[in-house]
């Protein structure tokens, strides 16, 4: 990387619903237009709730180097964690309490892997969904090993009510069709870019794209909020531009619209 307030700004991505297609796959156009925003003087940058060990693909075809992971609890920059958070053993078997009742499995996410304590309908469609391999069964792995991520495998918006009234420490996304994404209360994708702010001593301008709920934290903190035309009307509200959706060349016209390709 160059000295990083070379840049003029630095430009902030979530995954699924904005930067990659309903296969999620980059598109062609989406590819190109990332690599010149970088020699325009816009680093890119991915703020996702999946896990960082799901993204190289996505970071050599478009030449990323930095990623916020697991909605701001694992932060990458050029090969390197530069942070990370735990979810305490405390909090996972209140929620794992929780959960029995509603029969509902939990993933479990580190800086390597992910899995579930129990093979669930619901988490077979929630993998589907973001096109990744179904993850392996293991109920008891969380006792010996670091956690820095969770979901609840639920289809139902109404249970994060739920779920943070019986763990409040913990906060609760519904950020996809079959699953909530579970980080410590305070901890989101705006923490995150915060936080790379923070290491790298940037001074310029930001800006930021999504389209899910847990993309309100990362709009908020930027400077320049663009929703997708498929964002939930709760993102679209705080935006300052709303592009086209994702299938629809959303960030080549959003790229377009803030004049930065």
């Amino acid at each position: 990387m160059k000295n990083i307030n070379d840049y003029k700004a630095l430009a902030f991505f979530d995954l699924d619903g904005t930067l990659l297609n309903a296969k999620s796959q980059l598109d062609l156009d989406v590819v190109q237009a990332i690599h010149q925003i970088r020699a325009n003087g816009v680093l890119p940058f991915i703020a996702t709730g999946r896990g960082n060990f799901e993204l190289h693909d996505i970071m050599k075809q478009t030449g990323i180097t930095g990623a916020i992971a697991m909605n701001g609890q694992y932060i990458v920059l050029d090969g390197k964690t530069i942070y990370k958070e735990e979810i305490p053993k405390s909090s996972i078997e209140k929620l794992l309490v929780a959960a029995k009742p509603h029969e509902e499995a939990l993933s479990f996410y580190d800086g390597t892997h992910y899995w579930v304590n129990e093979m669930t309908e619901n988490a077979r469609i929630a993998y589907d969904y973001t096109h990744m391999p179904l993850p392996n069964v293991d109920p008891t792995r969380y006792l010996n090993q670091e956690v820095n991520m969770l979901l609840v495998l639920t289809k139902a918006l109404s249970q994060v009510d739920y779920y943070k009234a019986q763990v409040p420490e913990l906060n609760f996304f519904k950020n996809a069709p079959s699953s909530i994404d579970v980080t410590n209360r305070d901890t989101n994708k705006g923490t995150g870019l915060k936080h790379i702010l923070e290491v790298l001593d940037f001074k310029g301008e930001t800006f930021a794209f999504g389209d899910g709920r847990n993309d309100l934290d990362l709009l908020l903190a930027a400077d320049h909020k663009t929703a997708m035309g498929n964002a939930v009307n709760e993102l679209k509200s705080i935006a300052d531009f709303v592009t086209t959706k994702n299938t629809n060349h959303g960030i080549v016209n959003a790229f377009k619209h803030w004049e930065i390709l």
